[in-house]
């Protein structure tokens, strides 16, 4: 937390590389919560970029004493929600999944590793938005409840039991598609 608010600092003065470690510290991150939003490589990819650029131009309003990446996943986010508008407004659906191939030596396992991730995604996208984003800060952005809290503006525990709940529906979900 310390190198950030020193990274932060130091953007703040107009230091460009500094800037640029942030975008390596947390580009992944945004990436992958972008991509969970809107299941599309080359959509995330831009979300990213316009995401720190947005941080970039707004960077002299940011509060140091805060942590960067629930501002940046603020941002990140909202851009995600108007591309889903967007996309609805224009197509009546966003676009296919992308497909991940897996890499996996063994046919049969890769297959089973398919139908489980299949399963999964299905299950995901069977909770409502409110829990399945709660899924998603635990679980793939390894949000602590803190950080989760700060993002979502709500109180720790709303976090806990919004998570409680979405685990448990999630769980039920699985049930249902595995039957």
């Amino acid at each position: 937390m310390e190198m950030e608010a020193q990274l932060i600092a130091q953007a703040k003065s107009g230091n460009n590389d500094a800037f640029a470690q942030l975008v390596h510290l947390y580009g992944r991150r945004i990436y992958y919560a972008a991509y969970s939003f809107l299941h599309n490589v080359d959509d995330a990819a831009d979300i990213v970029q316009e995401a720190f650029l947005r941080a970039y131009k707004n960077l002299s309003s940011f509060d140091a004493s805060r942590s960067f990446y629930p501002w940046i996943y603020r941002i990140a986010r909202n851009l995600c929600i108007n591309t889903v508008k967007r996309a609805s407004r224009r197509d009546g659906a966003l676009p296919a999944e992308d497909l991940i191939v897996s890499n996996m030596p063994d046919p049969s396992a890769a297959l089973l590793e398919q139908e489980e991730m299949e399963q999964l995604r299905k299950a995901l996208a069977g909770l409502p938005e409110k829990q399945r984003e709660i899924i998603d800060l635990k679980v793939f952005q390894d949000c602590s409840y803190a950080e989760m809290a700060e993002i979502l503006d709500i109180p720790i525990g709303t976090v806990m039991s919004r998570l409680y709940g979405a685990r448990l529906r999630l769980r039920e979900l699985l049930m249902e598609v595995n039957t």
